[in-house]
C-alpha cells in the first residue's frame, strides 16, 4: 500500500476516518489490517458484486455497470464504487452495499452516508453530473435506503478529506476513541489496544477485555510419515501413502499447518496457504522446530525498522532483556510454589528464596551477559526440585535428574523439548503475524536460521504452558512407556506419544489466564499475540514501557 503523501485516499477510509480516527491512521498511514468475523462476513458477502462483469447490464428500468474505479487528483481520493445505476432522464448514481440489515427508526450511519457522498463527487470530478441522491443497499434485508446529498452532507465530506489528508502527514497517532463501545466491533481492536493503552499510561487500573479472549481458526498438525497435503477446491486433504485420506481442514477456517517429520505438501497447497496468509512450520521427525514457509513479509515495515533500530540500541535490549528474565523466573517461582507438597520441605523453600535473590541481582544486572549466566542459576534451582513434583509412583520410568537436550535422554527431557519446539513454532508465527522479524531478537544471541526474538518470546511462556503440560500429563497419566522411542542414551517420543502430546498442548494454549497487568483473562495463545502488540506499541513510541508476562 502506498502511503506518502500525494497517494490518493480510498473512499472507504473516509468512512473509517469518521467512526475513528485512529482506525484511519492505523490502516492508512500504517497499512494495518486485521480480518475479524464481520469483515469476512463483508467481504463473502460483496462477492456478488466484485468480479462481475463491469460492462453496463439492464435490470428492470435501470442500466448497472458493477465495480467500477474512479479517482480525482483535485480531491485525493479514489474507489471502487459497487453499483453505479442509471435511469432514464436521471444522472449516473452509486448504490453502495452493506451487508447488515436496514436501519429501524433512524438514519443511516454517518460514516456510510459520507463514503457514499464521496463516491458521488468522484462522479462529478470524472466530468459526469453530480446526482442529487444515492443509495445503501442492505444486503442483510435485501433493501435499499435513499441518501440526500445536500450541501451540508459535500460540505462535511470535504472537511473530512481535508481532515485525512492532514492526518496522514502526522508522525503520532491520534488520541484513542472516546466512545469505547466502537472498540469491540473492530478489526482493528487487537493493533490499537485502547484499554491497554491506558493502562500503562496510569490512566486506569483494569482494562475492560476489548480483543476476542480466543484466536478464531484451526491448527492442523501432520506427523504422518510420508503423508502428504493436497488441495481439493477450498479443502486441505492429508492423504497416507497408501492412497487413504487420513484427514483434511478447511481453508477458511486454518490459522496455520505444522508438519513434523516427512510429511509434504504440494505446491498447488502451499500456494493456496500463502494466499490465505496461512504459514506452515515445519518440525524434525525428533521434534525440533527446523522454520515457517511464511506469506509475503507483513506490510508492517515501520515497525521493523524500529525493531532492527532497537537491537543496535544495547541500552533497550538490555531494558527488554531484564524483563524476559525477569518474568520468566517470576513464573519459575510460581510453578515451585504450587507444586510443593510439604510447606515445611526445605529444599523447596531454598530453591525458592535462592530464585528471589536471583530476581534482586537481575535488576542491576549491567549486561545480558551476566543476565544469562542468572538465568542460568535460577533454572538450576528450578530444575532441582522438578523430579519432586511428579507423583512417586510415576517417577520410575519418569524419572528426572537434569535439564538435557540435543538429544534428549529420558522421557521427561523428550517431553520437555518436544513441547519447546511447539512453543517456538507458534512465537514465530505470532511474530510473523504482527509483523515483526522472528529473526532479529535482544536477548537472544543472532545466529543464521535462530528466530531470536520468537526464542525471546517463548522465554516467558515456558513455565505457564509447556511446562505444566508435561507435569500435568505425566501425572494424570496419559504418556505409558510405548509411546516413547529409546535407543541408547536417546530418548523421543515415537508417532503415538506425539498425538497424544499434540491434544494435551493445543488444550493448554487454549486455557485462559490472567494477564498480571491488565488483570482481564484471555486464552495463552492470545496471550502471546497480546505481548507481541505490546512491544510493537512501545517500539513506536505509543507507550513508554513494556510489560511482561508471568503467572501468579
Amino acid at each position: 500500500m502506498n502511503t506518502t503523501s500525494d497517494a490518493f485516499i480510498p473512499v472507504s477510509h473516509l468512512n473509517a476516518y469518521v467512526y475513528c480516527p485512529r482506525r484511519f491512521y492505523l490502516e492508512n498511514n500504517l497499512g494495518m489490517f486485521e480480518d475479524n468475523p464481520h469483515t469476512i462476513e463483508g467481504r463473502s458477502k460483496h462477492r456478488t458484486v466484485d468480479g462481475k462483469d463491469v460492462r453496463p447490464a439492464k435490470k428492470e428500468d435501470a442500466i448497472h455497470r458493477r465495480s467500477v474505479a474512479f479517482s480525482s487528483p483535485g480531491l485525493g481520493i479514489s474507489g471502487k464504487l459497487d453499483l453505479l445505476e442509471e435511469k432514464e432522464g436521471a444522472p449516473l448514481y452509486p448504490v453502495e452495499y452493506k451487508k447488515g440489515k436496514k436501519p429501524k427508526n433512524r438514519p443511516p450511519w454517518r460514516n456510510d452516508q459520507v463514503q457514499l457522498c464521496a463516491q458521488a463527487m468522484l462522479l462529478a470530478e470524472n466530468g459526469l453530473a453530480m446526482p442529487e441522491r444515492a443509495f445503501l443497499y442492505y444486503i442483510g434485508s435485501r433493501a435499499r435506503v435513499e441518501v440526500l446529498l445536500d450541501d451540508e452532507l459535500v460540505a462535511e465530506t470535504r472537511r473530512i478529506i481535508a481532515e485525512c489528508r492532514l492526518l496522514r502527514k502526522a508522525g503520532a497517532p491520534p488520541p484513542l476513541a472516546e466512545n469505547r463501545n466502537k472498540c469491540f466491533g473492530c478489526s482493528l481492536n487487537a493493533i490499537c489496544l485502547p484499554e491497554e493503552e491506558e493502562v500503562l499510561k496510569d490512566k486506569k487500573t483494569n482494562a475492560r477485555t476489548i480483543i476476542p479472549m480466543s484466536l478464531d481458526g484451526d491448527v492442523l498438525y501432520v506427523d504422518t510419515p510420508g503423508a502428504y497435503l493436497g488441495l481439493s477446491g477450498e479443502t486441505i486433504k492429508v492423504t497416507a501413502p497408501g492412497g487413504e485420506v487420513i484427514g483434511g481442514a478447511s481453508l477458511e477456517r486454518l490459522r496455520e499447518v505444522a508438519l513434523i517429520g516427512p510429511a509434504q505438501a504440494t505446491t498447488q497447497t502451499i500456494h493456496a496457504c500463502m494466499k490465505k496468509d496461512i504459514p506452515i512450520h515445519y518440525l524434525s521427525y525428533k521434534g525440533g522446530y527446523v522454520g515457517t514457509a511464511a506469506p509475503l513479509l507483513h506490510y508492517h515495515g515501520l515497525l521493523r525498522k524500529a525493531q532492527w533500530k532497537a537491537h543496535f540500541a544495547p541500552e533497550r535490549c538490555l531494558y527488554f532483556s531484564k524483563i524476559i528474565v525477569l518474568s520468566k523466573i517470576a513464573s519459575m517461582k510460581t510453578l515451585l510454589m504450587r507444586y510443593r507438597r510439604d510447606e515445611r520441605d526445605e529444599l523447596d523453600q531454598g530453591a525458592i528464596d535462592g530464585i528471589k535473590t536471583i530476581s534482586k541481582k537481575i535488576r542491576e544486572a549491567e549486561s545480558i551477559d551476566s543476565l544469562r549466566g542468572l538465568e542460568g542459576m535460577a533454572a538450576k534451582h528450578y530444575f532441582s526440585r522438578f523430579e519432586q513434583y511428579i507423583k512417586p509412583e510415576r517417577q520410575s520410568f519418569f524419572y528426572f535428574k537434569d535439564r538435557n537436550r540435543r538429544p534428549p535422554q529420558d522421557p521427561v527431557n523428550a517431553l520437555l523439548s518436544f513441547g519447546y519446539s511447539l512453543l517456538a513454532k507458534d512465537c514465530s508465527g505470532a511474530a510473523i503475524r504482527v509483523g515483526f522479524d522472528p529473526f532479529c531478537g535482544y536477548y537472544h544471541t543472532m545466529k543464521y536460521g535462530r528466530p531470536s526474538l520468537a526464542l525471546d518470546m517463548m522465554e516467558m511462556f515456558r513455565q505457564p504452558v509447556v511446562d505444566s503440560v508435561v507435569l500435568s500429563a505425566i501425572n494424570n497419566g496419559v504418556f505409558k512407556d510405548k509411546d516413547f522411542y529409546r535407543f541408547q542414551n536417546v530418548c523421543y517420543l515415537n508417532e503415538k506419544g506425539r498425538k497424544k502430546y499434540l491434544v494435551q498442548y493445543e488444550m493448554r494454549k487454549k486455557d485462559r489466564v490472567t494477564h498480571p497487568k491488565f488483570h482481564y483473562r484471555m486464552s495463552y495463545e492470545r496471550t502471546i499475540e497480546l505481548q507481541y502488540r505490546l512491544l510493537a506499541k512501545y517500539l513506536l513510541g505509543d507507550i513508554d514501557s513494556y510489560e511482561g508476562f508471568f503467572i501468579r
